[in-house]
C-alpha cells in the first residue's frame, strides 16, 4: 500500500490535501509536510482545513497557506485525507470531496473508517506523519528542513513530547533524522509549549477549578464551558492540551476533559494509562481513537454529559467494559 500511494503521488498533478476539524499538531504537521513534498515534486496543491490553525502551530512552514474553504472539486485529480477517522470530520468540504475522482485516506487511528478508494490505516504508528515519512522514502524524495520541521512537530505532539506509549523506537529514529535535517528541538518545543497567552492561562485556571476526582482518584476530569471562554476572551482552540492536566494526576487511570461546544453538544477527550482502552469507551459513545487516547461528542447539556460520562468511566474501571 505504501508503494501504491507513492505511485499515485508521482503519477498525478493536481492534489487536494485535507485534514480534520479542530486540528492538532499531527493534523497540521502532516498537512504541511505532504503539501511541501508535493510542491517540491512540481505538483499543484491546495491544503485545506475547515478550522483555523491553532496559534501555537502557526510557526510551522506552510501553516499560513492552509485554506478554510473549497469552491469545487473540478481542480483536483486526487484528494489525500490525513489523520481523519471519518470523512465527515473534515467538515463542510465533505460534499466537495465526494466528487473528487480518487480519495487517498492515510491515518493511524484504530477506529478509522475505510472511506477512500485507497486506505492506509496503521494504528501501530505514532502519528500520521510517521506514515507519510515512509511514503516519502518510497517515492523517494529528499526532505527539506521545512518539511522535516512539520514531521518533527507532528510526532512530538502526538507522542506527548515523547512521553506516551506510542513513543516507539521508530518514532524516535524518525524524529532524530528530522533533527539531522536541521530541525531545532528547543525552537519547536518553545513554540508549541511555551507560548501561552495570558488569556489562555486564565482559562486554564478556571478549568482547573472544575477538577473532579472519582473512584478514589482513578477517574480525573475537568471541563471548559462556553461561559468561561467568554469571560477570558478565548476560543475552543485555546483548550488544546488541557486533558493532560487531569492525566498528570498520579492516581488517575482515566483522564477526561469536557468542552462545551454548544448549549446541547459537548466534546469529550479521553486519556488512559496501561491496559484501559479508551478507544473502546469512545466507540460506545459514537467516537473513536487510540488505545490510550480517544474522543467523542455527545448531545446534551454540559452538566448532564459530565455526569453520564463520569458514571460510565467508573463502570469501565470497575468492570473493564464501558457502559452505554
Amino acid at each position: 500500500m505504501i508503494a501504491t500511494i507513492a505511485r499515485e503521488l508521482q503519477n498525478n498533478d493536481r492534489f487536494l490535501v485535507a485534514t480534520h476539524v479542530n486540528p492538532d499538531g499531527d493534523a497540521i504537521g502532516s498537512l504541511g509536510a505532504l503539501a511541501l513534498v508535493l510542491e517540491g515534486m512540481g505538483k499543484r496543491v491546495v491544503a485545506y482545513c475547515q478550522d483555523e490553525v491553532p496559534g501555537f502551530l502557526r510557526f510551522l512552514p506552510y501553516a499560513d497557506r492552509i485554506i478554510r474553504e473549497i469552491s469545487g472539486p473540478d481542480h483536483f485529480e486526487v484528494a489525500v485525507v490525513l489523520d481523519c477517522g471519518e470523512l465527515d470530520r473534515i467538515g463542510s468540504a465533505v460534499e466537495v470531496l465526494q466528487h473528487v475522482r480518487k480519495i487517498i485516506h492515510i491515518d493511524h487511528h484504530s477506529s478509522s473508517d475505510d472511506f477512500g478508494q485507497i486506505n492506509l490505516v496503521r494504528p501501530e504508528c505514532s502519528s500520521t506523519a510517521e506514515i507519510l515519512y515512509e511514503i516519502f522514502q518510497a517515492i523517494p524524495v529528499s526532505l527539506t528542513p521545512e518539511a522535516a520541521e512539520n514531521i518533527y512537530a507532528a510526532i512530538l505532539t502526538d507522542t506527548g513530547s515523547f512521553r506516551f506509549a506510542n513513543t516507539t523506537p521508530r518514532a524516535l529514529a524518525i524524529a532524530a533524522e528530522m533533527v539531522s535535517l536541521g530541525v531545532m528541538p528547543e525552537k519547536v518545543a518553545g513554540e508549541i509549549y511555551d507560548s501561552m497567552s495570558p488569556e489562555r492561562i486564565k482559562l486554564l485556571s478556571l478549568s482547573l477549578n472544575t477538577l473532579t476526582l472519582r473512584k478514589n482518584g482513578r477517574v480525573a476530569a475537568m471541563h471548559v464551558s462556553r461561559r468561561m471562554l467568554e469571560e477570558t476572551g478565548t476560543r475552543f482552540i485555546d483548550t488544546d492540551g488541557f486533558v493532560n492536566y487531569p492525566r498528570a494526576i498520579s492516581s488517575a487511570e482515566i483522564a477526561i476533559f469536557f468542552r462545551e461546544m454548544h448549549s446541547s453538544e459537548v466534546n469529550v477527550s479521553l486519556r488512559s494509562r496501561g491496559g484501559l482502552n479508551v478507544a473502546q469507551f469512545a466507540r460506545i459513545h459514537g467516537g473513536g481513537g487510540h488505545h490510550n487516547a480517544a474522543a467523542c461528542r455527545l448531545q446534551g447539556a454540559l452538566s448532564e454529559v459530565v455526569e453520564k460520562i463520569l458514571k460510565a468511566a467508573e463502570d469501565f474501571i470497575e468492570h473493564g467494559q464501558p457502559a452505554p
